[in-house]
């Protein structure tokens, strides 16, 4: 990743994302919740750049978080 000027924004998560979050960086897979989004982000322009057939929006294991928080909903 470029070292780019950092701009300083707020964003909104899913609680259950920032725990996760929060584990990896207990772990020490992350620095802490900017890297990780950092991270993640990256990877997606990466995945993009590269694919081929489709940009990739959503993994399929936050697609599958967000269908299993539908389904409790509706319970």
């Amino acid at each position: 990743m470029c070292s780019m000027t950092k701009i300083k924004t707020s964003i909104a998560l899913d609680e259950e994302l920032i725990k996760w979050v929060d584990l990896q960086i207990e772990k020490k897979r992350f620095a802490n919740r900017t890297h990780a989004i950092e991270y993640a982000l990256q990877q997606l322009v990466d995945c993009e750049k590269s694919s081929v057939l489709q940009p990739a929006y959503f993994p399929q294991s936050y697609d599958l978080i967000l269908r299993e928080k539908a389904s409790k909903k509706k319970e």
